[in-house]
């Protein structure tokens, strides 16, 4: 059960998100699976993030390094790709019964995902097709994609887009700073993405401070699905 699984559009965005929240579970004893949609073993399809012309077509490889330097820092257990070119994820059929698939191959005890009220049209439709996946993974169908599995809780983390009403604030003061060193590793999207290690680290001090921590980051989750009464998040500590 000491699995967690964290959707994400690109290869940036789990950090950007939740960066705080992984390195915490990853050092209280957690498997934390990212799982990203635009990116593969071979190359993140980030095929459009790139600022300068003579990056195109390295730009991909590029931010393959980035990520896989980012996960060491954060202590993630493994990045699944799917291999979708960006801007071009949808709410498919193919890709609905991937990640069921995965969902159930991995067993996770909550999953993280994005906002779906976000602008990014690709954000949009992984939060859409992992809260229904969340669902249908635990329904006894399709039966030649493993055994039912039902993640106790799914998460909502935001980007750019906030919550006006959290129902978690993580304290991630003691692994803010891994936070900001792996979200360092993305140079190829500074260009793009301005003053972001400033805008992260404002942020984060808001988060914290309705708990009275240093730094926060915020949750909101899925009423999908009903549950019975669980520890909240920050107790996950004391499992």
């Amino acid at each position: 059960m000491k699995r967690v699984m964290v959707f994400g559009a690109h290869s940036d965005d789990e950090t950007i998100g939740l960066g705080g929240t992984i390195a915490l579970l990853s050092e209280i004893g957690y498997e934390v699976y990212v799982v990203t949609f635009c990116w593969s073993r071979q190359a993140d399809w980030g095929d459009t993030g790139y600022s300068r012309v003579e990056w195109k077509g390295k730009i991909e490889e590029m931010r393959r390094r980035e990520a896989e330097e980012a996960d060491r820092i954060l202590g993630v257990k493994e990045r699944i790709g799917l291999g979708i070119p960006t801007q071009g994820v949808v709410n498919d059929r193919a890709t609905y019964q991937h990640i069921v698939l995965l969902i159930r191959q991995v067993r996770p005890f909550a999953i993280f995902t994005h906002y779906h009220r976000d602008k990014h049209r690709d954000h949009r439709a992984v939060s859409q097709v992992t809260e229904e996946a969340w669902w249908k993974a635990s329904e006894s169908v399709l039966a030649d994609l493993g055994e039912p599995w039902r993640a106790e809780a799914l998460f909502f983390y935001e980007i750019f887009e906030l919550f006006t009403r959290p129902t978690h604030i993580v304290d991630i003061t003691r692994t803010f700073q891994r936070k900001m060193e792996a979200l360092r590793c993305f140079k190829s999207q500074m260009p793009l993405l301005g003053d972001i290690l400033g805008y992260v680290e404002g942020l984060a001090k808001a988060r914290g401070y309705p708990i009275g921590a240093a730094y926060g980051e915020a949750l909101l989750r899925s009423n999908l699905m009903p549950s019975k009464l669980l520890a909240s998040l920050e107790e996950l500590e004391d499992r």
